[in-house]
């Protein structure tokens, strides 16, 4: 019941926030415009700082849980080569492949990960929860930025264009920025810490709301094939897979609890600005992050709760 509840407080302001934004769009509140002026800020700017304060605020006084770090590391490229492989016979349209490659591969960690991994273990130590940002956002912002980009159009982009892509990303750019501050032990100044820290607190709420407020269910028929293909990759088979790959070399409690958030958790919110920006099917883009939101109510607690009764999760 308690997993229940969490998977319900979490998700359910998620709900409320993208209910907000899709009534705003209907009352004519904002327009398509607007909501591409909003959604180009969320992705140059709040989520960035997001990114660039969740991993400097990682502690560097535990141990580091290389194994299962790496397991990540390893699991996030399998699942991604698999993709790039299956995606052009799942996807005629070039436009849905990328996209739906970062809807079943890319998880919303960045949100979700340490607050979820604190609720299942509040009295242990989390430090993996939070040193896995390092590690899962820049993979899946790199990963996706090439799938965008190789999938956006007719042509072929070439390596160095994709590279340039990969550099100016400004996701990479603020995860790159908070590795490198926090590596080296710097910090900001307090007069620039604090309205910076503030901004990085609008991300998530103004991500939520203009996906709402983009949404357009008309078009839900339309990607109906490519949205159950996502939706059941990413909430059932990559958790299924990964998590019995890592119960099989022995991960256990805090560490597989942070698997969990990693790949059980629904797809990322900067999914739909990304794609909507580099050329992807951002219908499609926003319609797995809404439904996979939705859903994850349910298969989170499921699987935490299987987990738990089989004795994986101490």
């Amino acid at each position: 019941m308690e997993n229940l509840l969490f998977s319900l407080h979490t998700v359910f302001p998620l709900l409320v926030m993208m209910l907000v934004g899709f009534l705003a769009r209907c009352l004519h509140w904002i327009d398509d415009m607007g909501v591409r002026k909003a959604n180009s800020c969320v992705f140059h700017v709040f989520l960035p700082l997001l990114l660039f304060f969740n991993i400097l605020g990682a502690s560097k006084e535990e141990a580091v849980d290389l194994k299962t770090l790496l397991f990540a590391l390893i699991a996030i490229l399998f699942i991604f080569g698999v993709m790039f492989l299956l995606a052009p016979k799942l996807a005629k349209n070039r436009r849905d492949r990328g996209v739906l490659i970062q809807g079943i591969c890319r998880s919303n960690y960045a949100i979700y990960g340490i607050p979820l991994v604190l609720m299942m273990y509040p009295d242990r130590d989390v430090s993996i929860a939070a040193m896995m940002v390092t590690v899962a956002v820049p993979l899946f912002n790199v990963l996706s930025t090439v799938a965008l980009m190789v999938y956006s159009n007719e042509k072929r982009p070439s390596a160095l264009h994709i590279l340039k892509g990969i550099l100016c990303n400004p996701l990479i750019i603020g995860t790159v920025a908070g590795f490198l501050f926090w590596k080296l032990g710097l910090s900001l100044p307090t007069l620039i810490d604090k309205p910076l820290r503030q901004l990085s607190t609008i991300a998530t709420p103004l991500a939520l709301f203009m996906l709402g407020a983009s949404l357009n269910f008309t078009k839900a028929k339309a990607n109906l094939r490519l949205l159950c293909i996502g939706v059941t990759g990413k909430l059932i088979v990559v958790p299924l897979i990964t998590l019995s790959a890592a119960i099989a070399l022995g991960i256990r409690d805090v560490s597989l609890a942070s698997l969990i958030a990693l790949f059980a958790t629904p797809v990322s919110v900067s999914s739909f600005p990304m794609a909507q920006l580099m050329g992807g099917n951002d219908d499609l883009a926003g319609e797995q992050v809404v439904f996979t939101t939705s859903l994850s109510i349910i298969t989170i607690f499921l699987w935490t709760f299987v987990l738990r009764a089989l004795g994986y999760l101490g």
